[in-house]
């Protein structure tokens, strides 16, 4: 077979077709990166000298792949982040910790000798009603500021045959509920105030689809995905009952779904985080219009590869999964990375419909040793297992 762009071998991939060889992302999302310490090690291994790279998301501690090293590795996607405040957030510290406030009003903090962020502070916690969600100081999720710099990073991409990724402008509906109202309260809401909490949802609805329309005018033609996402569920199960997603979440899902077909000219699909044990609802996935499901968590209870590949590998394709990132790759032996990324592309890689990554972000914990036995098995396999 012919080589191909990056663009049309992701393209192929989700949409079933055949592929010269399995496309690799890293990098490219928030749920798909690596973080700046492991980064740099990899880096240094890899004998590509860089400093102080800069960041993508200051709560996950992402770290900006440089192109020297994208194409070392012939990664396939990139991505582009709209300029919001965790992005490049003004910090100050006290008393040690180190604290920003985001645009929606959540307050993070990154307490003393750790690595990460933390929500810690929820603006609309307590006693609320659905006039104080009307007259909350939400943002201006089309303000063209957020567009600065990306629509000439994003025709750059294209132009070089790459498939490209948007970062959405905030975390899941039903994740952002929880954040800005505290977790604990906003299931209460759901149990006992489900009005308030329809509202709620239905103004991160509206918010998410004006950020996808001022998107779509300025990246549209150059973008094939957005990284949509909410984590509803788990390690050992749905974070609410089958019945309560299919009710209040799903058809607000599928109204964000919608509204990306209609805002995104082809060809553009229907990109979806969701971790845990899904199981139960990737049929609703596929319902609202899912094309793409990202990860495979591997570890999650009913997530098994083989036989999710087999029921929904037709309707799906699978982007992550390519190694089991809680236990082996942070904690194994390299000859254990290797064998697990070996089992994970025999199962997920045949018949196409796969693009490779890690089931999330690559933590700072993960020896550079199994990054590279990762990276290297997958490049042995990624021709074959196509």
């Amino acid at each position: 077979m012919n080589e191909i762009s990056s663009l049309q071998r992701v393209i192929s991939a989700v949409t079933h077709q055949p592929v010269d060889r399995i496309p690799l992302d890293l990098g490219s999302s928030f749920t798909t990166g690596i973080t700046r310490g492991a980064y740099m090690r990899l880096a240094q291994q890899l004998g590509v000298q860089i400093e102080a790279p800069p960041l993508y998301d200051v709560v996950q501690q992402l770290a900006v792949l440089d192109d020297r090293l994208a194409q070392m590795l012939r990664v396939d996607v990139r991505g582009v982040t709209p300029n919001m405040v965790r992005k490049d957030p003004p910090l100050e510290t006290v008393e040690g910790v180190r604290r920003f406030t985001d645009e929606w009003g959540i307050e993070w903090e990154q307490p003393p000798g750790t690595l990460y962020f933390h929500a810690s502070r929820s603006p609309l916690a307590g006693e609320i009603s659905v006039k104080d969600v009307d007259a909350f100081g939400w943002p201006n999720t089309a303000d063209p500021a957020l567009f600065e710099g990306l629509v000439e990073q994003a025709r750059r991409y294209n132009e070089q045959g790459y498939a490209v990724i948007l970062e959405c402008i905030c975390a899941g509906m039903f994740e952002m509920c929880c954040r800005v109202r505290g977790t604990e309260q906003f299931y209460m809401d759901l149990a006992i105030n489900p009005t308030l909490a329809c509202a709620l949802m239905d103004k991160f609805v509206e918010l998410k689809i004006a950020f996808y329309q001022a998107a779509a005018e300025k990246l549209g033609s150059y973008v094939q995905f957005i990284r949509e996402g909410d984590d509803v569920a788990g390690q050992e199960s749905l974070l609410m009952s089958p019945q309560m997603y299919r009710e209040m979440i799903k058809p607000r899902h599928q109204q964000l779904f919608e509204a990306q077909r209609k805002a995104f000219p082809a060809p553009f699909f229907v990109w979806f985080h969701s971790d845990g044990a899904i199981y139960d609802i990737l049929p609703d996935f596929i319902e609202v219009g899912v094309d793409v499901l990202n990860p495979l968590q591997l570890t999650a209870r009913g997530m098994d590869a083989a036989q999710v590949k087999s029921e929904f590998g037709k309707d799906l394709a699978f982007w992550g999964g390519g190694v089991n990132t809680q236990q082996v790759l942070p904690r194994e032996t390299p000859v254990q990375v290797r064998e697990d990324v070996r089992h994970r592309i025999a199962t997920l890689g045949p018949d196409s419909g796969f693009v490779f990554g890690t089931v999330h972000n690559i933590q700072d914990d993960v020896p550079v040793e199994n990054i590279l036995a990762m990276l290297e098995t997958f490049e042995q396999m990624r021709d074959n297992a196509s």
